[in-house]
């Protein structure tokens, strides 16, 4: 293993790099927050189903994160150990998410097997591109140029949290003409157009950097070895599945809260929309923050934030059906989540250097592997709750041609009582009891912070001098 001197952070790369997120948001963010519901109310797929799929599906995948890790981490190119799989990533990961929104899939008669493929493929193509390329922020000795580059990426990816959740729907209604299946297949076309241009502006302005050349091999065992030993590891990947299980599950529930509670489903659009603004706020209030305040008490309050706004949103609704009174609201509590998505990054790094102190060997793509696989097990724990708590409180799918025009109140069917009780209950209360379980986790176990963290970047720092010598 040995030390590499590396060229400065430039604005071409660090922006251009972004641009990927940006691209990867477009699919993320189609997939998680509207799949569920094409498949509910336009394939008519059960939601028990679809909360099993899920979870199952993800709980499977979830062995490629760290498969993909190692192989990223094995494999050298001209092009470096991670930009030519962002390329390939892409594209195949647009191709198989077009399938997903195929408008056949609605003249199946039973869709589920298909639909049930479609899925395990999306998180499989998807880990392809995810793992390498949040794995770069690893590449930077320099803790001013990782704050750097892990912001922009969740900067520009935020453009598309805000952007794919409020913009969907009437998009929707606009290009199929009332016919949902036409309206999401040809808005998918289009996002994953963008998709894989932002994929390769990405690869192209990224360099090949290292902090340290990594000579040996890694295999799947040596994978396995280094993930159980790396503690801190473990702890952020549960405190992390478990934070963005929250906002995971609120995205999936809102649309269904909106349309068979309030009986507007036009005012998700409005809600997603401040929602990404407040995430955004949190985005871009980072920088300035991180020089005021620790990572630690950054991290505090973007969970303790988020559990004021759901009790606060709760009352709101309670008391009006008025999504602009819920806004403000909406803004605290999801502008604690858009600290997260950086900080995930962040602390993701910390814990490479604090395998490399403890374990001898630096495993960047494999640590990194381990954020796909955050995603996937908090949307596995969203699905799951989500899916099973419609179909408890008697959630009754219902296909297209049953539907009519999406977006009306005509076309809303009739759903019992109990739904109403069980989609406020998903949406208020199940996800802060979520963040108060990691936020006590997060405070008991995680220890890289303070003179502790201090003394491992110190150590690494005497340690990489010496080989360069």
């Amino acid at each position: 293993m040995t030390s590499n001197r590396q060229p400065p952070l430039r604005a071409k790369e660090k922006y251009g790099y972004g641009i990927g997120a940006m691209g990867e948001g477009f699919a993320y963010n189609l997939v998680t927050s509207f799949f569920m519901v094409y498949c509910t109310d336009v394939l008519g797929v059960a939601a028990g189903f679809m909360a099993t799929l899920f979870f199952f599906a993800r709980l499977w995948d979830a062995a490629n994160d760290p498969i993909m890790g190692t192989i990223t981490e094995n494999v050298r190119t001209s092009w470096g150990k991670n930009r030519p799989w962002i390329a390939l990533g892409a594209l195949l990961n647009a191709i198989v998410i077009i399938f997903m929104f195929f408008p056949g899939l609605s003249n199946l008669k039973d869709p589920r097997f298909i639909v049930a493929v479609l899925y395990v493929l999306f998180d499989m193509t998807y880990t392809i591109i995810d793992v390498p390329y949040y794995a770069y922020a690893a590449a930077f000795s320099d803790l001013r140029e990782r704050d750097a580059i892990a912001t922009v990426p969740r900067i520009l990816g935020g453009i598309a949290a805000i952007g794919i959740p409020a913009l969907t729907l009437p998009v929707v209604e606009r290009l199929g003409g009332g016919r949902d299946a036409i309206g999401y297949y040809r808005w998918t076309l289009i996002l994953m157009v963008m998709y894989v241009a932002c994929a390769l502006i990405a690869s192209f302005c990224m360099k090949n950097r290292e902090v340290v050349r990594q000579e040996k091999k890694f295999t799947l065992m040596d994978t396995l070895r280094i993930i159980r030993k790396n503690d801190q590891l473990l702890i952020l990947v549960a405190v992390f599945v478990l934070a963005f299980a929250s906002i995971t599950m609120t995205t999936s529930v809102a649309l269904y809260y909106f349309k068979y509670v309030w009986l507007n489903p036009n005012a998700y659009s409005l809600f997603a929309l401040t929602a990404g603004a407040g995430m955004g706020i949190g985005l871009l209030s980072y920088t300035f923050l991180a020089k005021k305040l620790s990572r630690r008490r950054i991290f505090i309050f973007s969970l303790a934030s988020p559990i004021a706004g759901y009790l606060l949103m709760y009352l709101i609704s309670t008391l009006s059906k008025n999504v602009y009174v819920m806004l403000p609201a909406v803004i605290l509590t999801v502008g604690g989540f858009g600290f997260l998505g950086i900080l995930s990054s962040v602390f993701m790094v910390d814990t490479v250097d604090y395998g490399e102190w403890k374990l001898g060997c630096r495993s960047e793509n494999i640590n990194f592997s381990m954020l796909t696989l955050i995603g996937k097990f908090a949307g596995a724990i969203a699905g799951l709750l989500t899916g099973w708590g419609l179909q408890l409180g008697g959630y009754v799918s219902t296909r297209e041609d049953i539907m009519g025009l999406a977006g009306s109140a005509a076309s809303i069917p009739a759903q019992p009582a109990s739904v109403s009780a069980a989609l406020n209950i998903l949406m208020f209360a199940v996800p802060p009891f979520i963040l108060a379980a990691a936020l006590l986790l997060y405070l008991k176990g995680y220890k890289l912070h303070g003179k502790f963290m201090e003394q491992i970047t110190g150590e690494l720092a005497e340690k990489r001098a010496k080989t360069t010598e």
